[in-house]
């Protein structure tokens, strides 16, 4: 007779349920006698977050005005220039060149698209984001930095308009918790806002229940209240600069979870009877 996964508590497990789910739940697969249980479980895999994915080792990235002058579009003295206004008004490099009128947006969007290595778009049509996938909310995408357009459903490749620098790691972690494969395309900063209205504006909304949450102890309450609800669920997290995405799939619902902010230390509270 098997006992309660979580190690702390060693309850055992009625041999016959009836019905089958009248007592306990089942967290990635494993049966817990209760919800603490779980909640202590979840919180146990939090405290030990999987990155989102390793980075491939590479060489650094040619600097954006070494690009520039390479293209041709501005001399060595306007960059001397703009860096001395920059070290003045703290704007990137590339912001501070436009102010004083010496390129142009898609100037610096193709030699930032050439930096990282993606394509991008000198124009594009924010609509395309209220017409596009929507499956992720906004404070999802706000926080993930990448605005779903347009999908190849045979290659699970989902494109993606995101602002330099390019977010690598949320790029993985999409790909770990959902399965897509992002295709980035880099524009400019106030067309990726007026995006972003209007995917928060798109019609169809989103089949996930999406929260922000500030701390990994509220983040595995969360967990615990969906398994009690579904009595079965399973969880994938991955984490990404200083977010932690958790992914939730019960028999009835799909949420995310976003743990923003930093991340306290470890629970070690004591089990509580039960």
């Amino acid at each position: 007779m098997p006992r309660c996964a979580e190690l702390t508590c060693g309850r055992w497990r009625p041999e016959r349920l009836v019905p089958r789910w009248a007592t306990g739940l089942r967290f990635n697969g494993r049966w817990y006698c209760s919800r603490p249980c779980v909640e202590l479980a979840v919180r146990a895999r939090l405290d030990a977050p999987v990155a989102a994915g390793a980075v491939p080792p590479s060489l650094p990235p040619l600097r954006l005005g070494v690009l520039l002058r390479h293209l041709g579009v501005i001399a060595e003295p306007d960059l001397e220039r703009a860096l001395a206004g920059q070290r003045e008004s703290g704007l990137r490099l590339g912001a501070e060149l436009r102010r004083l009128g010496l390129v142009g947006p898609e100037a610096v969007l193709r030699a930032l698209a050439a930096q990282s290595g993606v394509s991008y778009l000198a124009s594009f049509d924010a609509r395309r984001a209220a017409h596009g996938p929507s499956w992720l909310s906004e404070p999802m995408v706000r926080a993930l930095g990448l605005i779903p357009f347009e999908v190849e459903p045979v290659s699970r490749t989902v494109r993606v308009i995101c602002t330099a620098p390019v977010p690598r790691a949320a790029m993985r972690a999409l790909t770990k918790l959902t399965g897509w494969l992002p295709e980035p395309y880099l524009v400019d900063d106030a067309v990726w806002d007026e995006a972003l209205v209007q995917y928060h504006a798109a019609p169809e909304g989103t089949p996930s229940v999406s929260s922000t949450v500030d701390t990994l102890a509220a983040a595995a309450s969360r967990v615990a209240d969906l398994a009690q609800q579904d009595r079965a669920v399973t969880m994938r997290h991955a984490t990404y600069d200083h977010y932690t995405w958790v992914r939730i799939e019960g028999t009835q619902q799909l949420a995310d979870l976003i743990v923003a902010g930093v991340q306290e230390e470890p629970c070690l509270a004591a089990h509580t009877a039960h």
